[in-house]
Parts: C-alpha cells; structure tokens; sequence
C-alpha cells in the first residue's frame, strides 16, 4: 500500500510540476500589441488617400511613431492624440477616426488579456490541486511507512486477562506511529469488552489510561480496538447571534477529535449576511473538516481549500474567512491558521495575547504564494483560547474582550461566551453576525 501510494503521488507530482512550468503568469501577454493599429488601420486607412505614403513608402517610419504611442495607451486602457509623435497626427487627416478605431481594438485586447490571464489563474489553481494531492499521498505514504512497536509484556497480560474471564479471542498490542498504546481483541462475542467496567480494568491492567472500546466487523467476529486516551480535555462554550432582520447568519462553526486525539475547533465568516454568506461559510466547514478527517495536514487542507473557493468564486462570487485552532491533547501544542479571520485570544495565567494574522480570505486570491497566516502555541491545563468573527471585535478595539478573558476564572466556558456576546453589541461599529468560540485546556479526569 506504502508504495502504491508513493507510486500515485509521484505520478500526481509529475503532472503538477509538468503544467506548472506551462501554466507560469510570466509568460508575457499573449498576441503582440501591434494588433490594436494593424486593425484599426484596416478599417480606417484602407480607402485613405494617404495610404501608399503611410503604409508602402514610410512603413517603418509610421510604424515606429505608433509603437512608440502604445505604451502610454496600453497603461491608460485609451489613446490620446498626444500619445503619437507631433509629425505623425499633423500628417493624418483621418486621425479622430483612426484613434477610435484603435480604441476600439485596444479595449478589445485588455479584455482578451484579463481573460487570458484570468483562464492561466484558473489553471494555475486546478494544477496546484494536483501538487496538493501529491503531498497528500506522500504524508500518508510516510506514516505508512513506520513501524509499528510490539509490545510483547502488555500483550501476554492481555491474553491472560482474556482468558481469565472466558473470552476466546486473538489480542494483540502495540505502539503506533506516534508511539501511543493501541490493543486489539478479535473475537465472536464482544460484549463484555464493551462494558465501562472492562476498560477501566484494562487501563489499570495495561498501565496507560484508555478511550472507549471501538467495535468493528471482521470475517463474522468483530475487532475490538482499545486506544490510549489523551491526558488533556477541553470544556467549549460557543455563542451566536444573527445579524438584525435576517434569518440565517453568515458565520459557521465546528470542532471535533481526530483519532489521533488532535482537536480542531474551525470558525468561517462568509461574505456579506443571510444565506448566500451563509452558504460560503457553511461549505468552508464541511470541505475542510473533511480534508482534516482524512489525515490532510493543517496547511495542505487549508491551501487546498483556498484554491477550491477561488475556482468557485470565478464563477459564482463570494468569499470567505477561515478560522481553524489545532490542539494536541498529548501535549498541549497547537496552532491558529487564518485565512483573513479576526484575531485569536491566548489566555495562559492572566496574561492574554492575540494572535492575528494578514492573509486574505479564503477565495479572494489563489497562487502559489497565497498561504494561511500561522501562529503556533502551546497551552497548559487552565489556559485558554477565544476565537470570534469579525461582528464581535469590529467597532473600538478590543480592549474590553481581553480583560473580559483575562478576568475569567474559567468557571463556565459557556457562560463567558455568552457574556463576551452580548457585550459585543455595544461595542460594534455595524451590525453584523457574531459568533463567540471559548475552549479552556484541563487534565482528563
């Protein structure tokens, strides 16, 4: 599987360095500028008396005077009389006609220029999505690619606990990729592996604390698969409250455990209010939280994300702001990733800092270049992080929502959100949706 896996991401990469190179901006402007007056000479100077003279006689002395006027147009988007040289206009005695008619071709050949550059963005964006699934691949290839650590002791008292309560089954433990405990039990009936009582004896029994049993068909029996749980836990509070008159608010939240007991708390602020912003922010929920379920890394899911939207807003509009929190609850490290969103509130003790960023939403700009805002943390149990859109802070600074965070004695989460929430009405310079996300960081009981 590792290598089938690198196989496909080598041929993804292929493909995505291949039309990278073809797809490069800076490949010039496409037909050559000469166009705007060798057509416009067509229409104009065809039944010109002045035409031999102009276009057979002195051809380079007339092409010279008008290349020397396209820069000055092409920088306008129109062109002057006074953009050719003074011997040129004095001489022709078609000249209104025949800077119209240039006009004409000019604007003509902007629009093809921003189409064109426009199609190279959108296959620039498509391309990158290859580069993207890629390392997709190769990440999932590279975890495939550690072995896993047996654990020979753990795994006889297992067995012996099995038989021990009459249970026939095959058990096996082991380390995985990150090092953390991981026993499986195939057996018929799994019943009493299934029990609050059994897991907490296991936990005793293997010497590390365990998450409840997953039960999973296999071949008629079922896998019973006990994981090692994570030594922190967070207590959420969230508050909302829609924009006046409208029925659906732009914003959209969500935050849920991967396997890996790493935490995403993600908060979106769709273009604008009512659904069509909340359309924008409600898709950004479900496609990243599908790319982070899957094992996609922070950044690449982001970037991917980023290069989607863009694709979209080409041809339905509208953007939207990306706000995702990742916290280990192994460790207590974590990151806040933005894309345009308001600023991210630390509390460690009673110091409060913000975390702010500089990109712009999700959707507005797509290219290599355009990556999320990053800014790591790490927090201890009874530290804190507030997360909200832009409603809540946009009117006098935020002064007010800090020393509310700092003030708290973390208490309740959720009444602090609810606080912070109503606070916020007085203190913003337009109505707008707001939305208020509170975690507090605590050891598993």
């Amino acid at each position: 599987m590792r290598e089938k896996l690198e196989g496909t991401a080598e041929a993804f990469r292929a493909v995505y360095e291949n039309r990278r190179v073809s797809l490069t901006p800076d490949r010039g402007n496409g037909e050559n500028p000469a166009v705007v007056y060798q057509r416009a000479a067509e229409k104009v100077c065809v039944r010109c008396a002045l035409r031999d003279s102009c276009w057979e006689r002195e051809y380079e002395s007339t092409v010279r005077a008008l290349n020397d006027g396209l820069p000055a147009m092409l920088e306008r988007g129109r062109g002057q009389s006074a953009d050719l040289p003074k011997w040129f206009s004095s001489r022709c005695i078609r000249l209104p006609s025949f800077l119209e008619a240039m006009n004409e071709e000019l604007s003509a050949l902007l629009l093809r220029r921003r189409y064109q550059s426009r199609l190279r963005e959108n296959r620039a964006a498509v391309c990158r999505q290859y580069g993207q699934l890629a390392q997709a691949l190769e990440e999932a290839a590279l975890e495939l690619a550690v072995e896993l650590t047996p654990e020979p002791v753990r795994e006889r008292r297992l067995r012996h606990y099995l038989a021990s309560q009459g249970m026939e089954g095959e058990g096996t433990v082991f380390l995985d990729q990150r090092g953390r405990l991981r026993a499986e039990i195939l057996l018929r009936d799994p019943a009493l592996l299934m029990k609050e009582e059994t897991r907490k004896e296991l936990s005793a029994l293997l010497g590390v604390a365990l998450r409840p049993a997953v039960q999973q068909a296999e071949r008629g029996k079922s896998r019973v698969v006990f994981t090692q749980a994570e030594p922190l836990a967070v207590t959420a509070g969230v508050a909302a409250k829609k924009r006046d008159g409208e029925t659906v608010s732009g914003d959209a939240g969500a935050w849920f455990k991967g396997e890996d007991g790493v935490l995403y708390l993600l908060l979106c602020d769709g273009m604008g209010s009512g659904p069509e912003a909340g359309r924008e922010s409600d898709l950004a929920i479900r496609l990243l939280e599908k790319f982070l379920r899957a094992g996609v890394t922070a950044e690449a899911a982001l970037k991917t994300l980023n290069s989607a939207l863009a694709l979209r807003a080409e041809a339905e509009g509208g953007f939207t702001t990306v706000d995702l929190c990742r916290l280990d609850l192994f460790t207590g490290e974590g990151a806040v990733y933005k894309y345009g969103a308001a600023p991210t509130y630390l509390k460690k003790g009673d110091t409060v800092v913000r975390a702010a960023g500089s990109a712009l939403p999700a959707g507005l700009a797509a290219g290599d270049r355009v990556e999320p805002d990053v800014i790591p943390f790490h927090l201890e149990p009874g530290d804190c992080a507030l997360m909200v859109t832009d409603g809540v802070t946009d009117g006098e600074g935020d002064g007010w929502l800090r020393e509310g965070l700092a003030a708290f004695d973390g208490a309740s989460p959720k009444e602090l959100a609810r606080t912070l929430l109503e606070e916020s009405a007085a203190h913003a310079a337009s109505p707008d949706d707001r939305t208020v996300m509170i975690l507090r960081l605590e050891k598993r009981r």
